[in-house]
This record gives structure tokens, C-alpha cells and sequence, in this order.
């Protein structure tokens, strides 16, 4: 279920961020790989990502980057499974759970990305708070903090973790138990949190991060909007179906959970809003739905002498629910017993052709690239290229070239705006879209290369 090997665009604006970290021994405060208008400041909410994959892309290649995905992905549904135990969950019902949860799980990990620390360590603090509720004791609540700190430099999710404690700590106090050590705890873990290389400017980033619309980004649309575009169909049929098991299993508790439903309803909010953040809901549906099975079956044996007799129904339910998956993988691949450890970089998906042939011809200079490829150019290319526009954009570019560039990529009325205000040299694009087929009648450029999948443009000086 998790073995891909398409290596996804982010990774190597971390590869070249760690890079420049190893070879100059500091952080590069300023953007180093463009050349339209940036901010003043590069805050880099994933600096330590870039640090760490850097160094063991460097050391042990795809394989290490791989290995590290796979160890996170194996830590992370564990501390699931223990989660749903230590709730009240029986083992078996903990299994039953697991099986879809990890199927829409499996959407957030399909790349190696810096979300794999912010899911794992979204799951950890459940489990930490969970361990508090189950024991009352407060000393346990002193690992949040250093979690937190780590968890903010690795990815900019740990609003997630903050959230998180929040929304334990209102259900507490609304179920009349001691919530102060949790409010505390979380208190300590946002204050912890001023420990990166950017002080408190991390936080003004971060504010403007999440208000940020990003209508042009697919994993940013809401989940009603991936489903009537077909984009991403099948994890959001799934987040909607999950969300329903997970809200109507809070809501016929017998003995209602306010923290439960306060984390179900601030998640699936979450997840509908914008379908990147559906990974969350897979998280908490096995954590949170063996209890409500457990509960809900252990009163239909008490009042039905039908259940009774037929012990065997939770473990018939475990074994299709495997084969279902099973056969719904086959469908799309054929499994292998060993994961794979490349990351492939095919030319469906990136431009290899038209890299190239630019490598071949020596070409250097600005590179205007379409969105997906930008830190892929940087990648390969600095210092003897540039680029106008990469995924790292609310980061580093300024708002107005943002919607310039955008404007031009979807090929807008204002397209032409930013191709005449920037000293683009080079623009590559993919092949077959609107902006290419406009830009093949611009003057004062020519196409050098093209294939199937990519469009290279120089200038024409003649």
C-alpha cells in the first residue's frame, strides 16, 4: 500500500535547501534560487526536513530516504493501534480500524515528504494526551514541549499538535475532569515553540501561511471540490465516508466524549476544507473507532443471543476487510513482497528530455519553468540557473508575483504581464496546455526543444 517510488516534486527543494546548508555550515536567510522579487526574510518552516533528507540522500541515496518513509509510516500506525488499545479499543477491533484508516493514511504518504514527521507526531500526542486521561498523571505531559519543538522545525503542521491539546483540554474541562495540566502543558509546548532559527518571525510566517488562500494548488481545494472535479475522487469519497463512521460513532456513545467529538468535528472541518489535510481524519478514525466497536459489540452479545453464539464476526469482518484492500491494490498494481527503495523520476511527470538537452547545450540563465518542475530545475541547475517560480512560493515569493505567475500559468487575461516584467531567459512548460500553445505565437521567443511531455522556449534574439 505504501511502497511508491514516484519521487514527489517538494523533495528536491529540500535536497537543494539541505545542500547549501551542508556545503556553507548556515542557514541561507535569503532565497538564493530565483530571480523575481522575494521576501526579505526565508522563513523555512522545514528546515530540518531539507537538513536531514540532504544528509542521508547524500549518504545512502534513495534507499535511505525510502527506508526512512517506511520507518515513520511502520512508528505511526503502531502508535495508532496502541492509541485505540490504550482507549478502551480491544486488539482485534484495533486491527479492524487500522485496515481502512491506513488505505486513506496511505494518500498523505505517497511521496517522501516533510508531512511524514507532522503525522507522526500528530499521533503521538494523542497518544501522550490519551496516556494523561487514562492515568491522571501530569509528568507524562512534560514530553509535549520537546515534541513541539522538534515537530516545528521538521514541518509547519505542529499547529495540528497545538490544536490538538487545545481541543483535549475544552473537552476535559466541559466533562468536569482536571484539564489545567493539559491547558499548562499546552501552553509550555506553543511557548517552546520560539525555538528555531527565526524567533518569533516564525510564527508571523506561519499566521499569514494558514489565511493564505491557494486556489491554484490541487491538494489545497476542499474535498467537495476534488469530488466534482474528479480530482483525488477516491481519497475524498473515503474522508467522507470516514468522517460519518467517526461522527455517528461519537454521537450514539452512551457516555458522550467531548474531546472526542470537539477532535472529530475540528478535523473533518479540517479535511474538508482542503483535502491535503484528510490524512488527519485516517489518524484519528483508528484511534478513536475501536473504543465505539468495542462498545457497540459488547452490548449487542449482552442484549442479542444471536451475538452471542457468533464470536467470529469481528475476526470474519478483519479478514475481508484485508482481502477487500488486498484485491482493491491488485487492481491498481500488482503487490510485491519487498517495498521499493528508488525514487523515480519519470517522464510523464518531469521534464528529463528537455533537462537534457539544456545540460547537452551548456544553456545557463533565468528559467521561467511551469509550477510542478521548479524545484526540480533548482535541483540540477544552481547556481548556473534560476528560476521565476517553484513549490516553496508562500515561503519565499512575494504575494504580487504570485499571482502574476499564476496568472500567466493558467494563461489568464494579465498572462502576458509576467512574462514582459522579469528577465526571463528559458521557459519551459508542459506540453498541450493553453499558456503553451499561446506562447508558441509570442514573439521574440522560439521553441528549442519539445517531446511529448515538455516545451522548451529561448529568446529569439535574430
Amino acid at each position: 500500500m505504501y511502497s511508491n517510488t514516484l519521487a514527489d516534486y517538494d523533495l528536491w527543494g529540500y535536497l537543494a535547501f539541505g545542500r547549501t546548508f551542508w556545503e556553507t555550515g548556515q542557514l541561507p536567510y535569503h532565497d538564493l534560487f530565483s530571480y523575481t522579487p522575494t521576501k526579505p526574510l526565508w522563513v523555512y518552516h522545514e528546515w530540518l526536513t531539507g537538513v536531514l533528507f540532504y544528509s542521508i540522500y547524500r549518504n545512502a541515496g534513495d534507499a535511505g530516504l525510502q527506508l526512512l518513509r517506511y520507518v515513520m509510516i511502520l512508528a505511526t500506525l503502531y502508535l495508532i493501534y496502541l492509541t485505540s488499545v490504550k482507549r478502551g479499543g480491544t486488539p482485534l477491533f484495533a486491527c479492524i480500524a487500522l485496515v481502512p484508516a491506513m488505505l486513506l493514511i496511505s494518500f498523505g504518504y505517497v511521496p517522501v515528504r516533510a508531512q511524514v514527521f507532522t503525522y507522526f507526531f500528530f499521533i503521538l500526542t494523542a497518544y501522550i494526551l490519551e496516556s494523561y486521561r487514562l492515568g491522571q498523571r501530569w509528568p507524562i505531559l512534560l514530553s509535549l514541549p520537546a515534541i513541539l519543538v522538534l515537530w516545528c522545525n521538521f514541518h509547519g503542521g505542529f499547529l495540528a499538535g497545538i490544536g490538538l491539546i487545545g481541543l483535549y483540554a475544552i473537552g476535559e474541562g466541559l466533562a468536569g475532569r482536571k484539564y489545567l495540566p493539559i491547558a499548562a502543558a499546552g501552553i509550555l509546548a506553543a511557548t517552546a515553540t520560539i525555538i528555531n532559527p527565526y524567533g518569533i518571525q516564525y510564527w508571523t510566517f506561519i499566521f499569514s501561511a494558514v489565511s493564505m488562500p491557494r486556489p491554484d494548488i490541487n491538494e489545497w481545494i476542499s474535498v467537495i471540490e476534488a469530488i466534482k472535479r474528479n480530482i483525488y475522487f477516491f481519497p475524498a469519497c473515503l474522508f467522507t465516508a470516514m468522517s460519518l463512521l467517526c461522527l455517528v460513532g461519537c454521537l450514539v456513545r452512551r457516555r458522550k466524549d467531548y474531546a472526542d467529538i470537539l477532535v472529530i468535528a475540528a478535523l473533518v472541518f479540517a479535511g474538508a476544507s482542503h483535502i491535503r489535510h484528510s490524512v488527519f481524519v485516517g489518524l484519528i478514525f483508528g484511534a478513536y473507532l475501536p473504543v465505539f466497536l468495542s462498545e457497540h459489540w459488547h452490548f449487542l452479545k449482552e442484549k442479542m443471543p444471536f451475538f452471542q453464539k457468533r464470536t467470529w464476526i469481528p475476526g470474519a469482518v478483519f479478514v475481508c476487510l484485508v482481502l477487500l484492500i488486498h484485491f482493491q491494490i491488485s487492481s491498481l498494481r500488482f503487490p510485491s513482497a519487498v517495498p521499493g527503495f528508488r525514487m523515480e523520476t519519470p517522464s510523464s511527470r518531469y521534464p528529463l528530455g528537455a533537462l537534457n538537452w539544456i545540460m547537452q547545450n551548456d544553456l545557463r540563465g533565468n528559467i521561467l519553468p511551469y509550477f510542478d518542475w521548479g524545484q526540480f530545475i533548482l535541483w540540477h541547475f544552481y547556481p548556473h540557473c534560476r528560476v521565476a517560480m517553484d513549490g516553496r512560493y508562500e515561503t519565499v515569493y512575494e504575494d504580487h508575483v504570485n499571482r502574476e505567475y499564476f496568472d500567466f500559468l493558467f494563461a489568464r487575461p494579465a498572462w502576458q504581464v509576467f512574462l514582459q516584467k522579469y528577465p526571463h531567459e528559458l521557459i519551459l512548460l508542459r506540453a498541450g496546455i493553453k499558456i503553451t500553445e499561446l506562447m508558441k505565437d509570442e514573439k521574440g521567443w522560439r521553441i528549442a526543444y519539445s517531446d511529448k511531455g515538455s516545451v522548451l522556449f529561448v529568446r529569439n534574439h535574430e
